[in-house]
């Protein structure tokens, strides 16, 4: 499949900046989860191909080709399934693995749901069920997780002072230029949150704040009709944002929003590094384990996406590091 996208890619030439880039790094991302469905509906019983194919046979040779490493942030039920944890701690290129939490898949004996809609800031629960995933990472692969992500990036007044006790040094949930109101979290808001790393506010961590850990945002911006004066900010906020993802747009679409947050960075002047952070599921990229990928043709688009942006990265000396890479990079 490798051979076959890089001949595709090959319709997409990627233009090399011509000036010299400020310096920024790359994060892939990548949620690590059960095989899912059309509807996002858990597979039952559970299945992991995504994980233990999908990552050694698609995702691996990408990574590999570029001389990339990829953040794996992995959900309990993964950690559960002996060859899905193979595949993850022994892969066929550079990775770091950290959490991530659906709470209905927490406990083990658990009934497996239908689909995983719940936001980790409405359990009352939270904080045990972080500390029982932190756990289970433990066990599972021999040493403590450094990166977090919340399922649905349902964060909350609780989230950061538990990663703090937990000792993580970031968190990666927070999705600037996107509201989850309409999507079953009234006030789950992170407009006007930044989309370069910080140290978060702990109770709202949309906001910079006094927090140790840091906040590495998913790079979004918003639509571009937000510009437009006077109603770009209400715009803004029904329209829909475009994301560093490979799921939908095009290759160009991700180097454009690339770009724009490079050059955004460089306008501040700040000494911190520019961090650009990419993130999709694995189970995007096989067909029929998500909404995104009905087939093959699919599937493959999603990876050709993805190769073109480590491609982009790495014609312009973009280093593609892993969120905990990134955190100690801003810290020094």
């Amino acid at each position: 499949m490798l051979r076959k996208i890089a001949a595709r890619s090959k319709r997409f030439p990627l233009v090399k900046l011509t000036a010299r880039m400020p310096r920024a790094y790359l994060c892939v991302t990548i949620d690590t989860e059960c095989d899912k469905g059309p509807r996002w509906h858990v597979r039952r019983p559970l299945s992991f191909s995504a994980t233990w194919g999908g990552v050694p046979r698609h995702l691996g040779p990408i990574f590999r080709a570029h001389g990339a490493k990829a953040t794996y942030l992995v959900s309990p039920e993964v950690m559960r399934d002996e060859r899905s944890v193979h595949a993850l701690a022994k892969p066929n290129h550079e990775v770091e693995l950290g959490t991530h939490l659906h709470s209905e898949l927490v406990e083990p004996n658990a009934p497996v749901p239908q689909i995983t809609a719940a936001f980790q800031r409405d359990e009352p629960n939270e904080v045990e069920q972080l500390t029982k995933l932190t756990a289970l990472f433990k066990d599972t692969f021999g040493r403590a997780p450094r990166s977090f992500r919340a399922g649905r990036f349902g964060i909350g007044p609780r989230t950061i002072g538990a990663l703090e006790d937990l000792g993580y040094l970031l968190d990666s949930s927070v999705t600037p230029n996107v509201g989850w109101t309409s999507s079953g979290a009234p006030g789950l808001e992170f407009f006007g949150a930044p989309t370069q790393p910080y140290h978060p506010n702990r109770e709202e961590p949309k906001r910079r704040g006094e927090a140790k850990l840091w906040e590495i945002p998913i790079t979004i911006h918003p639509h571009t009709l937000s510009r437009v004066p006077g109603i770009g900010a209400a715009l803004g906020r029904t329209l829909p944002a475009r994301w560093l993802r490979p799921t939908k747009g095009t290759s160009h679409d991700l180097v454009r929003i690339a770009k724009n947050e490079i050059k955004s960075h460089a306008r501040t002047q700040s000494s911190q590094p520019c961090i650009l952070n990419m993130m999709f599921h694995n189970v995007e990229i096989i067909p029929g384990t998500s909404p995104y990928a009905d087939d093959e043709i699919q599937a493959e688009g999603i990876l050709r996406r993805l190769y073109d942006l480590l491609g982009f990265a790495r014609s312009n000396d973009i280093a593609v590091v892993g969120l905990a890479d990134a955190a100690e990079l801003c810290a020094s």
